[in-house]
């Protein structure tokens, strides 16, 4: 654990519970595996989701949770069905886009464990919340795509599953097709990393951080144009234990330059509002050394390229864009910009959040 004594008030840590394996047929002592694995199979997954869209796109304040069913056809050509609870979730998105909110999927552990899957019953999706469909299904696709890149380059990063959803309101049977993703489940994560779960987190000091992996954090945002996180708030941003250290794990791309979403800012607080600017919000010090982490992008290069070129449900001009911008990162990779300010005044505590 951290050597926290003098750091007041304590840090908290909750260690996960550990799921028992549970035997399937054809294998001995295996780990149930999650739902989110089970629709992880190809890249597009056609779902099903008939819950009260009425009530979620009306009242965006609401904190109401209405009932829901997810159903999709596995691998095996076997159909599922999921009760589950929906309500809304997010800050911005969700009372300034004028499309379909961010939604959070809550499902029942009792129906996971009876059909053999672990107990993570709560993932995140990330909705076309333009009205505009073209521009919508874009920014979706482009966001996705963020958060396949930084898989890439580590397994420190969120999961996701692109889904082609057939949207049906429980009232009217009203339907919509639209495309979303869900994100892994915080406490699957933590699971499948060995991670420790942090509540919160007051007075954290660099020296706390995993400062390798925080480089690439902070080059992988630097990559895609995105300064809309902060340390010391713990925006966008989740903070975890392993091996004694803090990790940092980012979400939540639709602001990056490599995204463009229309209702992007550039940040007043860092001087930085130019379209296309980046700005590297690691520690002024860590860009005198970034040897292990430039080595770490410039290894995966192709690999990162690759996986844009194949992306091919993203139309051929939003994929070229994007290998540009990428391409222009790596031309300069060894002179990172820093912002005009200093946001990190070491003279001041550094607060982080971190919540599922």
């Amino acid at each position: 654990m951290l050597n926290l004594k003098s750091f007041s008030p304590l840090l908290f840590f909750c260690f996960l519970l550990v799921i028992p394996n549970m035997t399937k047929a054809g294998t001995t002592d295996a780990a149930p595996q999650s739902l989110l694995d089970l629709m992880s199979y190809q890249e597009i997954l056609e779902v099903n989701l008939e819950t009260d869209l009425a009530q979620l796109t009306e009242d965006r304040r609401s904190k109401k949770e209405v009932k829901g069913n997810l159903s999709f056809t596995d691998h095996t050509g076997r159909f599922w069905s999921w009760n589950l609870k929906v309500k809304l979730r997010g800050n911005y998105r969700r009372l300034n886009c004028s499309g379909t909110p961010p939604l959070k999927l809550n499902f029942k552990k009792g129906e996971l464990a009876e059909a053999g899957l672990s107990k993570f019953d709560d993932m995140k999706l990330v909705t076309q919340c333009l009205e505009d469909e073209t521009v919508a299904k874009k920014l979706l696709l482009k966001e996705y795509l963020a958060y396949k890149l930084y898989n890439q380059l580590t397994n420190k990063s969120l999961r996701v599953q692109l889904l082609k959803i057939n949207f049906i309101d429980s009232n009217n049977g009203d339907q919509k097709v639209q495309y979303g993703f869900l994100i892994e489940d915080t406490a699957e994560f933590r699971n499948r990393t060995g991670a420790i779960k942090m509540d919160k987190v007051y007075n954290i000091q660099p020296e706390l951080l995993d400062r390798e992996q925080f480089k690439i954090f902070a080059l992988f945002q630097y990559m895609i144009g995105n300064i809309d996180y902060d340390l010391s708030s713990g925006r966008n941003l989740k903070m975890v234990e392993i091996n004694d250290k803090v990790v940092t794990v980012p979400y939540d791309f639709d602001f990056s330059e490599m995204v463009k979403a229309p209702y992007r800012t550039g940040s007043k607080r860092l001087n930085v509002t130019k379209a296309g600017d980046r700005a590297f919000l690691g520690f002024p010090e860590d860009t005198r050394d970034m040897e292990t982490a430039v080595k770490l992008f410039k290894a995966n290069r192709k690999a990162l390229l690759k996986i844009i070129a194949n992306f091919n449900i993203l139309e051929k001009s939003e994929r070229i864009f994007v290998k540009n911008y990428l391409n222009e990162f790596f031309d300069s990779i060894t002179e990172v910009k820093l912002p005009p300010v200093n946001i990190y005044d070491f003279n001041q505590d550094l607060i982080g959040k971190a919540e599922d």
